[in-house]
Parts: C-alpha cells; sequence; structure tokens
C-alpha cells in the first residue's frame, strides 16, 4: 500500500514539474490525482445554450467511459437564474456553465460564482481566451452575414459592412420586408453584438438605421431566421454566427455565408466551474480536454471554429479583419443598467415599427 503512494506521488510529481516548466501536456493533461477523484464521482452536469455538443461529448467519453455526462440545454437567460438560485438556495448546482453569452457569463465570474483553476493548457490559449484562470473562450466564431444565393445576385451581395449600407440606401427595394435582425432587446447575444459593433464601427448606428427602414423581422431564433431563409421567405439575415450558419449551408443549397471584409467580430462560448459544482473533479477533467489540441480537434468537428490556431489552422482558418471579444472585464459594460438602457433606447427607435416574431424560450 506505501509503496503505491509512492508511486502515486511520483506519478503526481513528474505531471506539477512537467506543467511547471511550461510544456504542454500530452492529452487532456489533468494532474492524476484529479483524474482520479473525477472517475470517483463518476457524472458530469453541463448546462448550455450551445446545441453542438455531439463531437465534443462523444470524443470525451471515448476517452473516459466511467464520467457519465449529463446535458441540460437551455438560453443564457436561464442558465445564469439556475447559477444564481442554486448558490442562493446552498445546494449542489451544474458542474460547468457553457454558454455564448459572453457578458453574462463574465458577470457570474465577477460576482463570485465561478471557481478558479489553473489549467494545464492555460499557456497554449490565446490572449483574451481566459481570465482570472476562472472564464475559459473555448471558441473563436465569426459573425458573418447569411443570404439566399438564389434571390441575391452576386453583383448585389455585401461583402463588407459598408457594402450593406451602401446596397440598404441605394436599392431599399430589394430588402424591404426581407431582412432578418436579432432581436437585441430580447437576446442577450444580440446585445453583445450590438454593443460590440457600436465601439467598433464609426458607421454601425447608420448601418442599424439603414436595416430598420426596410423594416426587418425582429427574431431570437436562429433555427427560425435560417428557415425562413432557405425557403426564400427572408432575403439577408444580419449577424450570424458562421459555425451555425454553415449546418444550414451543408443542407440547403440556396444559403450562403459571407465573412465581412472590413471588420467581423469573433464571438467564444465561455465556460466556468460554479463555486458549488457537485462533481468539481470531474468538471476540470473535461475543462482541460476541451482546452487540450484533442478536445479543441473536436471542437472543429463538431463545426465550430476552435478559438487554439494550432488546431488544424488550415481547415479553420482566420479571415482577414477578424476583431475577437475578449473574455474579461471588458464586457461588464454591457450589462451595465444606464448604459443598456441608453443603447437600446436607441436601437428601438432605428427599429421602430419593425415587426417582431414569437419570442423563443430556447434562444441565446
Amino acid at each position: 500500500m506505501v509503496k503505491a503512494w509512492r508511486l502515486f506521488a511520483l506519478i503526481f510529481a513528474a505531471a506539477f514539474a512537467l506543467t511547471a516548466c511550461g510544456r504542454e501536456p500530452e492529452g487532456a493533461g489533468t494532474a492524476p490525482h484529479i483524474r482520479w477523484r473525477a472517475e470517483q464521482e463518476g457524472a458530469l452536469l453541463i448546462r448550455t445554450n450551445t446545441s453542438m455538443l455531439g463531437p465534443v461529448i462523444d470524443a470525451f467519453r471515448a476517452r473516459y467511459p466511467k464520467v457519465e455526462i449529463r446535458l441540460e440545454d437551455m438560453n443564457s437567460t436561464m442558465l445564469a437564474s439556475n447559477v444564481v438560485s442554486d448558490v442562493l438556495a446552498g445546494r449542489p448546482g451544474a458542474d460547468l456553465v457553457w454558454s455564448s453569452a459572453m457578458d453574462v457569463q463574465i458577470k457570474l465570474i465577477n460576482d463570485g460564482y465561478a471557481q478558479t483553476y489553473r489549467s494545464p493548457h492555460r499557456r497554449a490559449m490565446p490572449d483574451g481566451m481566459v481570465w482570472r484562470d476562472q472564464g475559459f473562450g473555448i471558441t473563436a466564431e465569426p459573425v458573418v452575414f447569411a443570404y439566399n444565393r438564389r434571390l441575391l445576385p452576386p453583383a448585389l451581395t455585401p461583402n463588407s459592412h459598408a457594402d450593406l449600407i451602401r446596397l440598404l440606401e441605394a436599392r431599399p427595394e430589394i430588402f424591404d420586408g426581407r431582412l432578418a435582425v436579432y432581436d437585441a432587446e430580447q437576446s442577450g447575444v444580440a446585445l453583445m453584438q450590438l454593443s460590440s459593433d457600436t465601439q467598433i464601427y464609426p458607421d454601425a448606428w447608420r448601418m442599424m438605421e439603414a436595416l430598420g427602414r426596410r423594416k426587418p423581422r425582429l427574431d431570437t431564433s436562429g433555427q427560425r431566421m435560417m428557415w425562413r431563409l432557405a425557403t426564400g421567405q427572408t432575403l439577408f439575415v444580419f449577424n450570424m454566427n458562421q459555425s451555425y450558419g454553415r449546418i444550414w449551408v451543408r443542407d440547403h443549397p440556396d444559403i450562403a455565408l459571407v465573412t465581412p471584409t472590413d471588420y467581423h467580430l469573433l464571438i467564444s462560448r465561455v465556460a466556468f466551474i460554479p463555486r458549488n459544482a457537485a462533481h468539481p473533479n470531474a468538471a476540470r477533467l473535461f475543462l482541460d480536454f476541451l482546452l487540450s489540441r484533442e478536445g479543441q480537434a473536436a471542437v472543429a468537428k463538431a463545426g465550430m471554429r476552435p478559438a487554439r490556431d494550432d488546431v488544424d489552422p488550415a481547415l479553420h482558418p482566420s479571415p482577414p479583419g477578424a476583431r475577437p471579444i475578449r473574455v474579461g472585464p471588458g464586457l461588464l459594460a454591457n450589462l451595465d443598467h444606464e448604459r443598456r438602457e441608453k443603447l437600446l433606447g436607441r436601437w428601438r427607435a432605428a427599429m421602430e415599427g419593425a415587426p417582431r416574431a414569437p419570442l423563443d424560450p430556447h434562444a441565446p
């Protein structure tokens, strides 16, 4: 028994030394004692608003079959509410919370709902993808335009935000009533994108007003917007997540995507381990897997662009003009009440008279 513990101690010391000297370990790289405890816990509850996790979960299960994974899919507002209510009630919560609502995730972390974990893959992550060793950006996904190629000829396809403004102002008849825009008042992700667009692009409000004059359908459901685009009810969708759009392009040949050449946002799906996680070691093991080359390759297989640039960069290139939204405190400004109301007030004025689709409870 003593010999076994000595062997365990030697293995742990070697793993620690490898991490300390800055070399990235192979595989998940999780310390042996954490991996052993994770398998003893034997369970992992992930709450997420990300519906593309199949290949990631399958790859993790193949590597660690002793850890049973359960997914709960809900929108970012419900995710945040559950995190807070679990802590206030003093009950164990989810083991990992993973959401594309970056600002909401950062606020939860800032308010003390996350625990710290220094992953052995920390140094391999790009700058701006890890905050306080609590919030981890797993993906870096372009925000693009989507359009129906059968209804919008190449000569009239906007390749930049500036092109879009010119077309909306010069050829309004093409777009009248045939646009779709995410509802920034109802979708946390859409509000975050609106905030980023207005900070990055000097003509952002001119663009919003040009969109609004064409009376776009305001929606919270990406699935609904892309279905209407595929069936020709909509001509153009503004600010669609490229990863999600590619799923529709694969099965609907009339749909095409454009990555704007002047700039495009890069958004990340942010994960953290709640401070009251019921299975914290299983969460650490899964998080290490997500950040490893193997896990990031599984993220790419799921159709999402991985955060790391050293995982098949030829298959998932970063197009020119990328403007990453950093995982960090800068996102908290989006949730300041006064700033939020001012931003939404101007957006409502720009979209005055635009029809609103029914609210989707699963909206991001």
